[in-house]
């Protein structure tokens, strides 16, 4: 799993630059590849998108069975995946799950029940998978987690999240996705362009747990974004998105904290 940490950092010089005001208006494509950040204009057919996983990976909420085929007496059947990512097993206790290829935690649990079971056969399946949804944040009439479906829009969510407010900044609404643990890109749009002057061409089609954030008229102090993570979520201690790997928001605010004098506001 990479460390969430290093992913932190990642995510946190990505936004500082596409919501400290490099971007600026209009319509572009700020990508952040390992620390480094490239700025241009939006082409709408080189908008980069997650590669498919060639095997899910466990995350927060998801249920799996843990079934043994000679020891049945130690089968747990609907397990939770805790918000801190572990699932609690008989003798092992505590377990990290999350972030983890199916085939991976069964690997793991297969050596570890090794210390205490001759030949054990272990087997994990994941009964039920945490619902794919896309986050509304900011400046929008109902901000939160919705649930994705193939073909949705950046207008699409934008309805289902109650459309910008009066207060929004309409000329820079951003699309945040990571394609890669150590690549973020933003796809940044003016609405008035795709509204107010039919350039239907940047409605562009979200992804599973991309971020759609609004920003405000003049924003100022990036840690706006992460303020909003927190209270949007309602996880004080720990934050996931699946997909992102972004833990622990007082990390996020405290940077933003530091970095904001540094920072142009977005005209």
């Amino acid at each position: 799993m990479v460390d969430n940490r290093a992913c932190v950092l990642v995510t946190m010089g990505m936004l500082a630059c596409v919501l400290g005001g490099c971007a600026g208006g209009g319509n572009r494509l700020i990508s952040n590849r390992g620390g480094d950040v490239e700025s241009g204009e939006l082409v709408i057919g080189d908008i980069p998108r997650r590669p498919e996983l060639e095997e899910y990976i466990i995350g927060h909420a998801d249920a799996l069975d843990v079934t043994f085929f000679y020891n049945q007496e130690l089968n747990q059947v609907d397990l939770k995946v805790r918000p801190d990512g572990k699932i609690t097993l008989p003798y092992l206790g505590d377990v990290s799950a999350a972030g983890k290829p199916v085939s991976v935690l069964d690997s793991l649990l297969t050596a570890q029940y090794s210390e205490i079971l001759i030949k054990p056969d272990v087997t994990v399946v994941v009964r039920q998978y945490t619902q794919q949804v896309v986050y509304v944040l900011g400046e929008v009439g109902q901000p939160g987690g919705y649930p994705f479906k193939n073909g949705m829009t950046l207008l699409d969510f934008l309805a289902v999240g109650g459309g910008p407010i009066k207060s929004s900044k309409k000329s820079g609404v951003i699309v945040i996705r990571r394609v890669a643990p150590d690549h973020i890109v933003g796809i940044q749009v003016d609405l008035r362009d795709l509204l107010d002057r039919k350039r239907f061409d940047l409605d562009v089609s979200l992804e599973p747990f991309d971020i759609l954030y609004v920003p405000k008229a003049r924003l100022s102090k990036t840690q706006d974004f992460a303020l909003a993570l927190g209270d949007i979520l309602n996880t004080p201690a720990e934050v996931y998105i699946k997909g992102w790997y972004v833990a622990n928001v007082k990390i996020l605010y405290d940077f933003y904290k530091k970095q904001g004098s540094a920072q142009q506001p977005i005209q």
